[in-house]
């Protein structure tokens, strides 16, 4: 590719903070070079198909090859560097990733599912009629016919390419309504899901209600007969979306607030995650989060129901009762849950499933989570997590979308291969893996783009890891007749400040295809530990290798694998004044830490400039002359608007200067937690 010889900013690697920073200075009219290794975009936050990912794992299992596929340039040093210049060589080869594993626990064909479709061919009249299209309304998660009637929403036929799926068993008329409301009001669509059911236990809505007990029957009987093998699993492997670095996002979080200022968020769909999951007594159970689940939980008294709210109200003021707290703050969190007289029930929903807190967690640094947990209940559900369809590293490329919307220019399989710097240790430029030298004001790359002497990284935080491991299953966790999307966090009895965390995504959340349930294990991983022995408590707790269980969800699939926690690197005193370092995914599971780090360099660069402003409404952008304005409205009338016979819709992109009052009477007002 011929690139110019001059950027304002060059952006090395698509990950998540990269592509935020990268969206912000394109936005405001900077030339952006955006670079990336590798042939995907999200780096070391992507998500892969089934196929990709096995690859993936195969390059970084233990003992293999060099990952780079990138050949280092001949470059003559006069030719490409002026007088005062030196070249500093970066690293090609350079991985976050190793100890991949695969491993399937299914037999490798379909000998069994041919069987079976002899034999009900053979069966004839004795096999019950099935119409055609019961299996994809019982299996696959798409709309009912009558979806439009039912549910009484206009939704169906937006124009609008981004939503948020509330889950059918989120039935409070009101909160449907808020989350409507308070999303038509800030860009973002709202369409509550249709998905029923899981492959195995599936729910008829209710136009399919009439159907006889006995065809219902006879297709969840056909879909359980079709077991599942691997080259049945390979052959839906377009259908997976299975994240290298899984993250959710709080609702009231500093990412969510980002996508609806910059309107980013018409590029992205989500879903609310419905259910919160700990382990009680070897039992897996839903802990109430919201009043609403509190008070109608069958899992604690009334006397601990009205114990739970009381700490929940102090929590959420605690800021205002420093007096009251006095040197607890300082003190484990666990024993401040004691000092409280909570019954251990309580204080176990409270730590490990509202706090997520460790063993050693202070109090300050519990209560502060605890708070953030609670403030995101009610918003878009009833839990405070969205998940992003199609896996989180969908979130960096509705960043690098904006980018390339506002001149940004994007090179896969490209990187620097050496940087150019001057004697006043500022870098001048970067010089690309074909040989190119490209001038530059300001170089921000990924941490794990940079040579070792860049990072301020010694002792034992250089082996700090995190231990990952992937799952499919045909079951969930906690069967309710719904396709949940659930999170867990799992105590460790032998590590009490490493728990696991868990996140359980159904086939509605495109992650897997109808049928097959993906569960991400994240743990901060350990010195000389594999990643599958750091996750077998999880394994050995949560799932099963054999079929011989109804409840336990069967392990059909796994990957495991170990990646670098570059989540805290900072920069040595070597790095050239105009080059920042970003840094990577830890074991933490929101997504709000990048945001706020492409933010503060994004105001070091530019300080008096907005970060990342609204996109400007089509409408009031103004024309050079009529020929440009007539075919700027023609294609507007093709692209946004509906015919007349269509309901009006409310509009993806609001007028930045619509009045108070008009903003007023679309805004819900937030409930009260």
């Amino acid at each position: 590719m011929d690139l110019p010889n001059e950027f304002d900013v060059v952006v090395l690697g698509t990950g998540m903070p990269e592509s935020i920073v990268a969206a912000a200075f394109s936005r405001i009219g900077q030339r952006v070079l955006h670079l990336d290794k590798n042939d995907h975009y999200s780096g070391d936050w992507a998500s892969f198909n089934l196929n990709s990912l096995e690859e993936w794992a195969q390059r970084h299992a233990e003992g293999s090859a060099s990952v780079d596929c990138i050949a280092r340039p001949a470059v003559n040093d006069s030719e490409i560097l002026e007088s005062n210049e030196r070249l500093i060589e970066m690293p090609l080869n350079k991985t976050s990733f190793s100890n991949a594993v695969v491993e399937y626990f299914v037999s490798g064909t379909d000998e069994n599912n041919e069987k079976i479709d002899e034999n009900q061919q053979e069966a004839g009249k004795e096999t019950p009629d099935i119409p055609e299209n019961l299996e994809a309304r019982v299996v696959k998660p798409v709309e009912s016919e009558d979806h439009g009637k039912t549910e009484q929403s206009t939704h169906k036929d937006e124009l609008t390419p981004s939503h948020i799926e509330s889950h059918p068993g989120q039935s409070k008329p009101d909160d449907v309504t808020e989350v409507s409301d308070r999303l038509a009001a800030v860009g973002v669509a709202v369409k509550e899901a249709t998905e029923n059911g899981d492959a195995s236990n599936a729910t008829l809505g209710k136009a399919d209600k009439p159907q006889s007990s006995e065809t219902i029957g006879g297709v969840q009987q056909e879909i359980k007969a079709r077991l599942w093998t691997t080259s049945r699993i390979k052959s839906e492997w377009r259908r997976f979306n299975l994240d290298l670095s899984p993250k959710v996002l709080f609702s009231v979080g500093d990412m969510v607030e980002l996508l609806i200022q910059s309107d980013i968020a018409k590029y992205c769909e989500f879903k609310t995650v419905t259910q919160i999951l700990t382990v009680m007594k070897g039992t897996v159970e839903k802990v109430p989060c919201s009043r609403s689940d509190v008070f109608s939980s069958q899992s604690v008294s009334m006397l601990e129901k009205r114990m739970l709210m009381k700490f929940i109200q102090f929590c959420l003021d605690y800021e205002n009762k420093m007096e009251e707290l006095g040197d607890v703050l300082d003190a484990p969190f666990t024993d401040f849950l004691a000092s409280r007289n909570l019954t251990p029930t309580i204080q176990h929903y409270v730590q490990h499933a509202i706090a997520m807190a460790t063993e050693s967690m202070a109090t300050r640094q519990g209560l502060l989570q605890m708070k953030k947990f609670l403030k995101s209940l009610g918003r878009y559900g009833n839990t405070p997590f969205l998940w992003s369809l199609y896996g989180s590293g969908e979130m960096p490329q509705s960043f690098c979308r904006m980018c390339a919307v506002f001149g940004g220019v994007y090179c896969l399989r490209t990187t620097a291969s050496a940087i150019t710097v001057d004697e006043a240790n500022r870098c001048t430029g970067i010089v690309t893996t074909e040989g190119k030298k490209i001038k530059c004001k300001w170089l921000i790359m990924s941490s794990s783009y940079a040579p070792d002497q860049f990072l301020s990284i010694s002792g034992d935080k250089r082996l700090v890891s995190v231990s990952r491991g992937v799952l499919l299953t045909e079951k969930s966790l906690l069967t309710t007749g719904q396709q949940e999307l659930s999170m867990m966090c799992l105590p460790c009895p032998d590590d009490g400040d490493r728990p696991i965390n868990v996140l359980e995504l159904p086939p509605s959340s495109m992650a897997a295809p109808p049928g097959l349930y993906v569960y991400h294990l994240t743990r901060m991983g350990k010195k000389s530990v594999s990643p599958k022995d750091d996750l077998q408590y999880a394994v050995d707790t949560l799932f099963s290798k054999e079929d011989c269980n109804e409840t336990t969800p069967r392990i059909l699939w796994s990957l495991f694998f170990t990646q670098t926690d570059m989540s805290q690197v900072s920069p040595s005193a070597c790095v050239p004044e105009n080059v920042f370092l970003m840094s990577g995914p830890g074991a933490e599971i929101d997504i709000d830490r990048p945001v706020s780090e492409a933010r503060e360099v994004f105001k070091k660069i530019l300080p008096n400039e907005e970060f990342l402003p609204k996109a400007p409404n089509p409408e009031d952008i103004i024309y050079i002359d009529d020929s440009e304005a007539q075919a700027a409205s023609s294609n507007s009338q093709s692209e946004f608007e509906e015919t007349s016979n269509s309901q009006s819709e409310p509009s993806l992109i609001e007028d930045r200067e619509e009045s108070e009052n008009q903003a007023h009477d679309r805004l819900v007002e937030e409930p009260t937690n």
